[in-house]
């Protein structure tokens, strides 16, 4: 990747829509773009009409000049007060795919100019100190956010709340390294090494309490998987349907009619849920029962939650404690179906280990509400009596913070040890430097690539 270059793409989402941008970067972009542009009197504009950030409207014409593809807003933003930091010039069209393609094509067709890679418009913006790591990640997440309270989560590293602590941290283990240095180069004035394991206590302790807060967050950043499952002809897809409030599975008094998966998504108290509708388990002999049932099998695996269907007022069958024996060990919520169909809707034969049942008529939505709320408080309690995070980090992140720790910890063993002060230092720079990588004050290439590979072309 050449970074001196000057970069385009189409920077808003593919398909239909009221406008669309095509975004330049780098030292081609204001000349490149205006290659094309005519105002509506078809002069080109000439260099006192270019102001930094006021938009002109125009034309674009083709590579000929002779024929009018869209009419459009052009807008230039100069270095360094852009998003990149670089010359930066956008043209806005009409968002028909057509147009837009047409228009960047044209653009690409400059010999100095090429097309940007995955996230390479805020990578640009990283390097030249527009923004750091944090903030970089962060457009990425609001991006990808699926509900209020995980863009709420997200955008708060926009005003620099985690990346304050982050420089904290650091700087207070910059002052203990200093102190550290200072006393290995003049052991005459060398104090007791104990308090040193004693300083790196709080740093530590903060450090664990932002690992805390990605767990805190995984149900907002990444939803739950749910997985519905019995036996067949239970009410799974009818249940499916009743959540989602719409006809997404077929459903059928013939056993067996889901032989494949079917996902589909919600949200329940502000966290997002993908919830899986299975194909009925049970002993069969049917290959084509039998893939859906080992695919089943496959989800249940991956499941946060397992949603175990049975019958009321009825027994339960050899087929129920099949679906059961491949569950028990998972994270289940017993639910018993077709509650309006008996009077007597107690399972005689239940065992007594099994859970306390959530009584539900998938068919006439009864009992929805209690089973919406017992799915968010299962998965939830855990962290029931923690304080609600101010933010949310990434899985990077979280890498890096214990990374940070484990140095952290290592030198406290140093000196309890009563290694070399060398030792110490080594230990403390490891951490700082795993702090470093969060914000992109320490960054390697490989780091940039793995995140700007996840970004969209375009951003």
């Amino acid at each position: 990747m050449i970074l001196s270059d000057t970069i385009a793409a189409i920077s808003t989402a593919m398909g239909q829509a009221g406008i669309g941008i095509i975004k330049i970067s780098g030292p081609e972009a204001i000349k490149g773009s205006l290659r094309f542009f005519r105002k509506k009197n078809n002069a080109p504009l000439s260099s006192s009409q270019i102001v930094s950030h006021k938009m002109i409207h125009g034309w674009i014409l083709d590579r000929d000049g002779d024929t009018i593809i869209d009419d459009v807003l052009w807008v230039c933003m100069k270095q360094p007060n852009s998003y990149t930091g670089e010359d930066v010039a956008e043209i806005h069209t009409h968002g028909s795919h057509v147009v837009l393609q047409t228009i960047l094509d044209n653009i690409v067709s400059i010999p100095d100019i090429r097309m940007a890679e995955p996230g390479e418009f805020t990578r640009r913006a990283c390097l030249n100190g527009r923004m750091d790591l944090t903030h970089a990640e962060a457009l990425k997440n609001i991006i990808d956010a699926q509900t209020p309270k995980a863009l709420h989560l997200t955008s708060a590293h926009l005003s620099g709340r985690f990346r304050s602590q982050i420089f904290t941290l650091r700087d207070s283990l910059l002052q203990y390294l200093t102190e550290i240095e200072a006393a290995i180069d003049f052991p005459d004035e060398m104090t007791d090494e104990a308090p040193v394991a004693l300083s790196l206590t709080p740093q530590i302790n903060q450090i664990e309490q932002l690992i805390v807060n990605y767990d805190q967050t995984a149900l907002y950043r990444d939803g739950l998987r749910v997985v519905i499952v019995g036996r067949p002809n239970v009410g799974k897809s009818s249940l499916l349907n009743c959540l989602l409030a719409k006809t997404r599975a077929i459903v059928s008094q013939q056993p067996g009619t889901t032989r494949d998966v079917i996902d589909a998504h919600i949200q329940i108290d502000k966290i997002p849920i993908t919830i899986y509708d299975t194909a009925g388990i049970h002993q069969t002999e049917d290959s084509i029962e039998q893939q859906g049932i080992t695919r089943a099998k496959e989800l249940i695996r991956q499941a946060d939650l397992i949603l175990f269907i049975v019958e009321a007022g009825m027994l339960l069958l050899p087929d129920d404690f099949y679906v059961y024996q491949i569950i028990k060990s998972c994270q289940w919520l017993l639910c018993v179906n077709k509650i309006d169909r008996v009077k007597h809707i107690q399972i005689d034969n239940m065992p007594d280990l099994w859970p306390d049942p959530i009584y539900i008529s998938a068919r006439h939505e009864i009992g929805l509400e209690p089973l919406k709320k017992a799915i968010v408080n299962h998965c939830t309690r855990q962290a029931s009596d923690m304080p609600d995070p101010e933010f949310m980090i990434n899985f990077r992140q979280k890498q890096c913070l214990e990374k940070a720790k484990n140095a952290l910890m290592q030198a406290q063993k140093a000196v309890k040890d009563q290694l070399t002060m060398d030792c110490v230092v080594i230990d403390i720079k490891l951490a700082l430097d795993a702090l470093g990588e969060i914000s992109g004050a320490v960054c390697h290439e490989q780091i940039l690539d793995d995140i700007f590979s996840t970004f969209c072309i375009g951003k």
